[in-house]
């Protein structure tokens, strides 16, 4: 049997690159950790839905996107910082460069969280009853904000995991043990009948991420048990981590500002239905959150080493793969969403349509593929900011007014339209300023 499995991924190695073959062995473990981590995630929000309904849902997803918005705010850019310049020192053995790199991340997301952490505190009250009118907001997310520390040190190491190559162990930090150990915590509470109500959650939520943050730091060190006088190097990673910032800040504008935005245009159940949508719309991405993890110290590698052509055939084969698997969500939605949303709770099958939308979106990201990293790893940094800056500006205008005229159908609408052009206008520049053709097609005759 284990010869019969070694042969198959001879066979697969035969066919393709080695550098393609690892980002598929890579992206297969990472894979099933991320698998068990969405299954883990897809049952703990199944079993919060059924316990505290939509409007409970609603106000959890608001907490959790302001504090997410926080963090990324926060971290300034920084992560896809630690896994290139991991990636490129470990490929040469400098441990020094490795060890400054993280000592730097430390003191300064660290420094910054925790400032952002006590004003949040602090202006929480005027966040829930006056901004977003909504009581019920404010003692979750006092709750959440007190774990943002140890949560940014949990994005600092698994960033270094991935320049490590230690994909899977990073899936496994930033998703699975999360959803996981809440999951279990939860599942304690109401098996000993404690009446689950938003603050409960709230703060088995809290409990969950701070038990990663202690268990990844441990590991961590495990890894790097050799002892070396580190320095920090502010100035040489904040010059390369600036433009990366804005590229956060535009991801914010993108990617995270719907569910707050639409928290202005509707009540918390409207919120909470948006919310799971949403979510079931992101597996459309699984596939691609997994690739991105793996291929990035790669690109990072071969552009630096001046592997044009390894590198063009890498990208091309990951990309036509993840076109093809794509589908398979988006058909799955079309036909059997209302059942699928209805495990969560009759009341949620009216996100159907919402449901749909979204993962159009989806799907145009994952078909185009790493385009995002691509450039990041390559030193487009500024390019890929002012892309991502101009359609996070644009998302929040068409945002505010589809909202105001279609409530959460609109920001539905305005979500997928904007992911589905930022993604497909990197592509051009890809093929622009890189002269990479992510699916070969300049090659074909007309």
């Amino acid at each position: 049997m284990i010869n019969k499995i070694l042969d198959y991924f001879k066979k697969i190695q035969d066919r393709t690159d080695i550098h393609t073959y690892e980002v598929i062995t890579k992206s297969s473990s990472a894979m099933i950790v991320k698998l068990i981590g969405m299954i883990a995630g897809l049952i703990l929000s199944i079993f919060v839905a059924r316990l505290i309904g939509a409007e409970g849902v609603g106000i959890i997803s608001l907490s959790n996107k302001i504090v997410a918005i926080i963090l990324i705010i926060g971290l300034v850019g920084m992560p896809a910082v630690i896994i290139k310049e991991v990636a490129i020192a470990k490929n040469k053995n400098d441990l020094q460069a490795i060890s400054n790199v993280m000592k730097t991340a430390y003191w300064l997301n660290g420094s910054i969280i925790f400032i952002l952490s006590i004003v949040i505190i602090l202006i929480s009250p005027w966040l829930a009853n006056s901004v977003f009118k909504k009581p019920d907001l404010l003692i979750p997310l006092i709750i959440m904000t007190v774990v943002m520390t140890p949560q940014v040190f949990s994005r600092i190491f698994s960033s270094g995991l991935i320049g490590f190559k230690k994909i899977w162990q990073s899936n496994l930090v930033k998703k699975t043990l999360s959803s996981s150990i809440s999951g279990v915590l939860l599942f304690i509470v109401w098996l000993i009948e404690i009446e689950i109500t938003i603050i409960i959650i709230a703060f088995i939520y809290a409990m969950g991420r701070l038990i990663v943050a202690i268990s990844i730091g441990f590991y961590w060190k495990y890894l790097n048990q050799i002892k070396i006088q580190s320095k920090t190097i502010l100035r040489k990673l904040i010059k390369t981590a600036l433009p990366l910032y804005v590229v956060s800040i535009s991801g914010i504008l993108i990617n995270q500002l719907d569910i707050i935005i639409l928290a202005f245009f509707a009540d918390a159940k409207e919120v909470g239905l948006y919310a799971v949508a949403s979510r079931l719309a992101l597996l459309t991405i699984f596939f691609l959150q997994i690739t991105n993890s793996a291929v990035s110290p790669k690109i990072a590698y071969l552009f630096a080493s001046k592997n044009k052509n390894e590198l063009q055939t890498m990208i091309q084969k990951t990309t036509r793969i993840l076109a093809v698997i794509s589908i398979f969500p988006m058909l799955t939605y079309l036909f059997f969403g209302n059942h699928i949303l209805s495990i969560w709770g009759e009341e949620f099958t009216n996100a159907f349509q919402i449901l749909i939308v979204l993962s159009f979106g989806q799907l145009v990201n994952t078909v185009t593929g790493a385009v995002g990293q691509i450039l990041i790893m390559t030193g487009e940094e500024v390019l890929q900011s002012k892309i991502s800056i101009f359609f996070g500006i644009w998302g929040i205008i068409q945002a505010i007014i589809l909202g105001y005229f279609f409530g959460v159908y609109g920001i539905a609408y305005s979500q997928a339209i904007n992911i589905s052009m930022v993604n497909i206008v990197k592509s051009f520049y890809v093929y622009k300023r890189l002269n990479i053709d992510i699916y070969g097609l300049s090659k074909i005759k007309f």
